[in-house]
């Protein structure tokens, strides 16, 4: 039975018990009026009789013949019923007049019908008895109870109507309120009810609204939260007081490699962790939060399984300890990296010492080339000019031999001043890094008349240690070896520079480029590599960076960027 009717019923039934109280005292006060009327009645007609036969007994008059006169006279009073007797029986009766109206019904008339007793009076040798005869009277009560039950009954129709239509009007906002209800079961939370007219309504309607929109949001935040876990690279758990797995996401599955109906009722310190297992133990027994615990978590009799474990109580509504929050961290894959970049550090560190080893030995190398085998060679010219100058008019085959001779000196001279020029440019102590990029570039220029080289210097260059002048030398001819051997270029272009960076700070920025046919930047499979290979270690092992760009047919553009420090500068 719905809201509506039972409140309708409800008021539909106190308005019936109000009409029946009402009934049931307008029956009650009209038993006691007909009562009182048929008791007053009756003691009416006794004194008027009374008096009567006290006046006829004193003139001797016949009695029978006034009293039936009486009688008459007194019948006509509709609530008495009388009856003479003489000595022979009944001389008369005077009956009431009958009741023209409707006659009411016999329950009522039980109920109205007084209990008085027959009065009777005695004159000479004959009686008179008047009973009450209350029918006419209890008509008359039955008309205005019946007409006031009739009245009431309308009233109580269209009262119960009136309230089942109110009781609808006031119960439409109840009924929105159902249905947005309904909704939330069915989770559709952004269901909002409008503004009513009653404050009441009204302030549960901003009440629900607020609801509404909290729930949305905590759902929301939940979901979220949902998929946080579900999605989580970490291996997320919910443990109990017993420290036993209650939940766990996708990534504790296969960090575990065990289904999730597998892992459920397992305890986690019995899972085989091999490093501070006793910790971990203590750790879940004593509820405490712990972040990245590093353990060791074997998966075959070889591996296992680098971790970070991190624990935090999980407290109910009432602030009590209910279980733990755990996540596994798989950080083999990390340390594997971690170690991989300690090694590929020392293996920078090797190769910057072998390249400072490699240039010392060049420098020593061609120190010693121009310091020894260049006397040597100056000394067996000048020996084999002398010789030939004697010679020239009277001994025309040594004069021959001792030409031959300078010209094969001058010849290894030649190689061993360019030998000394490749293992260490002598104006790079001498005169500087500009100067021997000019000096660079203008040999290159003679060798290779078909390219056009241009030089751009920018900024202070002449502060530089010997490291970072080797290291620009190194990669602008290297650059420039390429390019030549490779680009098939018309034009190719140095830039060195010294500029300030806001990220960097103070910097060296090189720049090589050329208009030749390009490359493809992952074909890392020709010998031109490893000078590229070269380069981009060289620019690392100073904290700089390296980068290639080309394509085919747009030339190649190599930029290296290295900051400079303290340990950089003089």
């Amino acid at each position: 039975m719905s809201l509506k009717l039972r409140v309708t019923l409800f008021f539909a039934l106190l308005l019936l018990a109000s009409l029946l109280a009402t009934t049931s005292v307008l029956i009650s006060n009209a038993r006691q009026s007909v009562q009182f009327e048929m008791e007053d009645t009756m003691a009416s007609a006794a004194r008027i009789i009374t008096v009567s036969l006290s006046g006829n007994l004193n003139r001797e008059v016949n009695v029978y013949e006034n009293l039936q006169d009486l009688v008459k006279a007194l019948s006509e009073i509709r609530s008495l019923h009388i009856l003479l007797f003489d000595s022979q029986g009944l001389l008369f009766e005077g009956e009431p007049k009958k009741y023209k109206t409707v006659e009411p019904p016999d329950w009522f008339v039980k109920l109205l019908l007084p209990k008085v007793r027959p009065l009777t009076k005695r004159f000479g040798a004959g009686h008179m008895v008047i009973y009450a005869a209350p029918i006419n009277e209890i008509g008359e009560r039955w008309l205005d109870i019946r007409n006031i039950l009739t009245l009431g009954l309308a009233i109580f129709v269209l009262t119960s109507m009136f309230l089942y239509w109110g009781v609808g009007r006031l119960m439409r906002p109840l009924q929105r309120l159902l249905t947005a209800l309904s909704g939330f079961e069915r989770g559709d939370l952004h269901l909002r009810l409008p503004s009513f007219s009653l404050p009441e309504m009204n302030k549960i309607s901003q009440t629900f609204n607020q609801m509404g929109q909290t729930l949305e949001q905590s759902m929301e935040e939940n979901r979220r939260l949902a998929v946080l876990v579900q999605q989580s690279g970490d291996s997320i758990l919910s443990l109990d007081n017993a420290g036993r797995i209650m939940l766990c996401n996708p990534a504790a599955e296969q960090l575990l490699n065990q289904k999730a109906s597998s892992l459920l009722g397992l305890e986690l310190a019995s899972l085989g962790f091999t490093v501070n297992q006793k910790k971990i133990t203590e750790i879940l027994q004593s509820y405490k939060i712990v972040e990245n615990l590093e353990t060791s978590l074997p998966i075959s009799d070889t591996e296992s399984l680098s971790i970070l474990l991190s624990t935090v109580p999980l407290l109910d509504t009432d602030r009590n300890v209910s279980g733990v929050i755990c996540t596994l961290r798989d950080i083999t894959e990390h340390k594997q990296a971690e170690a991989a970049e300690n090694q590929l550090r020392e293996t920078r560190l090797l190769a910057q010492h072998m390249s400072e080893v490699q240039e010392n030995e060049r420098r020593h190398l061609a120190r010693e080339l121009h310091d020894e085998l260049g006397q040597c060679l100056t000394a067996i010219k000048t020996d084999a000019v002398l010789i030939r100058n004697r010679t020239v008019d009277n001994e025309p085959k040594v004069f021959a031999s001792a030409q031959a001779i300078i010209d094969v000196a001058s010849h290894i001279y030649d190689v061993v001043h360019n030998m000394i020029t490749r293992l260490r440019p002598s104006p790079l102590d001498d005169l500087g890094l500009l100067a021997t990029l000019e000096e660079s570039i203008s040999a290159w220029q003679i060798r290779q008349p078909d390219i056009a080289f241009k030089l751009s210097c920018t900024g202070k260059l002449d502060h530089l240690n010997e490291m970072m002048n080797m290291t620009v030398f190194r990669v602008v001819q290297e650059s420039i070896t390429n390019a030549v051997r490779h680009a098939n270029a018309t034009e190719l272009t140095v830039s060195v520079s010294n500029e300030f960076d806001e990220e960097q700070g103070q910097q060296l920025k090189i720049v090589i480029a050329d208009d030749g046919k390009g490359m493809e930047i992952l074909d890392f499979h020709s010998d031109v590599d490893f000078g590229l290979l070269g380069m981009r270690e060289r620019a690392q092992s100073l904290g700089g960076t390296f980068q290639l760009e080309s394509a085919l047919g747009d030339g190649v553009t190599i930029c290296v960027t290295i900051p400079l420090g303290a340990d950089k500068t003089l």
